[in-house]
């Protein structure tokens, strides 16, 4: 159950017709609203986010004026590194919480007090390396899983246990972790996540869950959601700075 009802959360999706924000929809409780609005500046290539910022923010501040948001999530890992300086600006012009990407993701890997870290994505090489130099200003180590992809689109529809046979390929060369981190919502292990982390013995954070688990934590809510991974099922306590 939640602490508190009844909220409503924005969620600005980069694309259109995607099928895993179906997926994370329906694992949304009856206590929270979650509305789905486009982002509204992907055409055809991940790389359209790049230099949007204005643009971003103006979609952000326009749509949480006009609706009776609590909380907005901002999602897409391409999203954020290519427009260096979001969060600060949204955090200038916003009145109410917000969560990226990138940030929820962190937030719960140091709840469960994780420092060495497999990275799970479904994108290219070029993309990879601007997710990898920005989470390089962490205090994690994190080690890229070759996964071959050379486009999201390969990874959309995946079977789940597809997805479960690449993380498992990927755990057994990765040496020594303590947690996995699917970042990118197409590479989606949420059928499979809690098998994940029985076979592996880790806590695997999922893109999506991660971005509800920090956004609901940040308007002071808790939440027990079944059969989606330990982070949404124990619910641990956010460290907010």
């Amino acid at each position: 159950m939640a602490t508190s009802t009844n909220l409503e959360i924005g969620f600005l999706k980069p694309g259109t017709g995607r099928s895993h924000y179906d997926e994370f929809a329906a694992m949304i409780p009856s206590e929270i609203k979650l509305d789905m609005e486009e982002l509204g500046v992907m055409q055809s290539s991940l790389t359209d986010f790049a230099a949007r910022a204005d643009a971003i923010v103006e979609r952000a501040v326009e749509l949480s004026t006009s609706r009776s948001w609590q909380g907005i999530i901002i999602p897409g890992a391409p999203v954020e590194v290519q427009n260096p300086g979001l969060r600060n600006r949204l955090s200038e012009v916003l009145n109410i919480p917000f969560v990226t990407a990138l940030e929820s993701g962190l937030l719960a890997l140091e709840a469960y007090g994780a420092k060495k870290v497999l990275l799970l994505t479904p994108f290219d090489s070029y993309m990879n390396s601007l997710i990898t130099d920005y989470l390089t200003n962490t205090d994690i180590d994190f080690q890229l899983a070759n996964l071959g992809f050379a486009s999201e689109q390969e990874a959309i529809d995946l079977n789940p246990q597809v997805v479960f046979e690449l993380t498992r390929k990927a755990v057994q060369s990765a040496g020594k972790i303590d947690a996995l981190y699917f970042q990118g919502a197409v590479l989606s292990p949420l059928q499979v996540i809690d098998q994940m982390e029985a076979e592996f013995s880790l806590p695997v954070i999922s893109s999506n869950p991660a971005m509800l688990w920090a956004v609901v934590s940040k308007l002071g809510g808790q939440l027990t959601i079944e059969n989606k991974g330990k982070l949404v099922r124990e619910w641990p306590s956010l460290n907010w700075r």
